[in-house]
């Protein structure tokens, strides 16, 4: 606790409105222990008094999803929603706690960060047979997760095609939803005239793959996205077409 310090958060903050976009925090029991709704409650202190959002890194936490969202606002961010672990967003029946479903009413937003230890396939799949889908979709892509199972973000994306939501879908929860959440300059995350310039640029191709999420469970795959350029402020950056990797 003695290094969560909402002041110093603050100042720094302050000091950089730029490139600070929210505050985030994580309460795994590793590292919060059971301090983990004191500490949210200082980095919602932080959050309030900068007027930024505030995303909450859940699933095994000391204490209960429910408690938790309870301390969350408009605006807010709940990573890691298909955690396989315990303190995620189903029951014991697997059925999607009450508790957040009066969050997303509220306007409490689920992301993805699918990350090395954080999203099962079970957990989406019965999420989703229930009409809870993510509000954004992110790879959480780390030194742990870059070589499995994250790979990179089309990977994750390619992985929610394949549980079903259509690819414009996909394309809003990775462009438009995380840009209004975290208030980028009007028209980033489109491709509006007058807006800048950045562009992804992926090939969807046709052609049977194998998937692995955070648990180790595995998935066949029929439609993957494939980069094939990049486009920041209208420059194009490496070559034409740009394989991340083999198909």
């Amino acid at each position: 606790m003695r290094y969560a310090n909402p002041n110093l958060t603050i100042k720094m903050i302050e000091q950089n409105r730029d490139v600070i976009l929210g505050v985030k925090i994580r309460l795994s029991k590793y590292v919060a222990g059971e301090n983990d709704l004191r500490a949210l409650g200082l980095a919602r202190e932080a959050a309030d008094a900068v007027g930024l959002p505030l995303m909450v890194h859940i699933g095994d936490t000391y204490s209960p999803l429910p408690k938790i969202l309870a301390m969350l606002k408009t605006g807010d961010l709940v990573t890691h929603c298909y955690t396989g672990r315990e303190g995620g967003i189903l029951d014991e029946r697997d059925r999607v706690l009450p508790d957040v479903r009066r969050a997303i009413e509220n306007g409490i937003l689920l992301d993805v960060g699918h990350g090395m230890g954080s999203f099962a396939f079970r957990t989406a799949e019965k999420a989703f047979s229930q009409g809870v889908l993510p509000g954004t979709i992110s790879s959480d892509l780390h030194q742990g997760s870059i070589n499995g199972p994250v790979y990179d973000l089309a990977t994750t994306l390619s992985k929610f095609l394949h549980l079903g939501v259509s690819l414009e879908e996909v394309i809003r929860r990775v462009t438009a939803n995380p840009a209004k959440a975290l208030a980028f300059p009007s028209g980033t995350g489109s491709l509006k005239t007058g807006s800048i310039a950045d562009a992804a640029v992926f090939e969807l191709r046709e052609a049977p793959w194998e998937m692995v999420d955070s648990m180790g469970e595995k998935r066949l795959g029929k439609w993957r996205l494939r980069p094939m350029a990049t486009v920041k402020a209208g420059h194009i950056y490496g070559n034409s077409v740009v394989p991340v990797y083999n198909l």
